[in-house]
């Protein structure tokens, strides 16, 4: 990932259906998430909406280009904000 965001705190998971995952400061440890997202929502017969994101220090979430990951359908208004920092 290669992403165009200044001040990268950590590294999460987001879907506009499934939400976020757990909050990480480590790129490698939200690609596990990701893979067990998938394999987990596999399992029961579905598919993970999920792709690895960036934190960035105000809490953003950011695409690898750097665009803000924005809420799906409307629910809010602005760029995503994770639920937990990482400390």
């Amino acid at each position: 990932m290669t992403a165009t965001v200044y001040g990268i705190v950590g590294y999460t998971t987001w879907g506009s259906v499934r939400g976020q995952g757990p909050v990480r400061s480590a790129l490698s440890q939200a690609n596990e998430d990701l893979t067990d997202d998938r394999r987990a929502c596999e399992s029961l017969g579905g598919y993970s909406d999920r792709v690895v994101v960036v934190v960035d220090e105000d809490g953003f979430l950011h695409h690898e280009d750097g665009a803000y990951v924005w809420p799906s359908h409307g629910r809010a208004n602005g760029a995503v904000r994770a639920a937990v920092r990482v400390k």
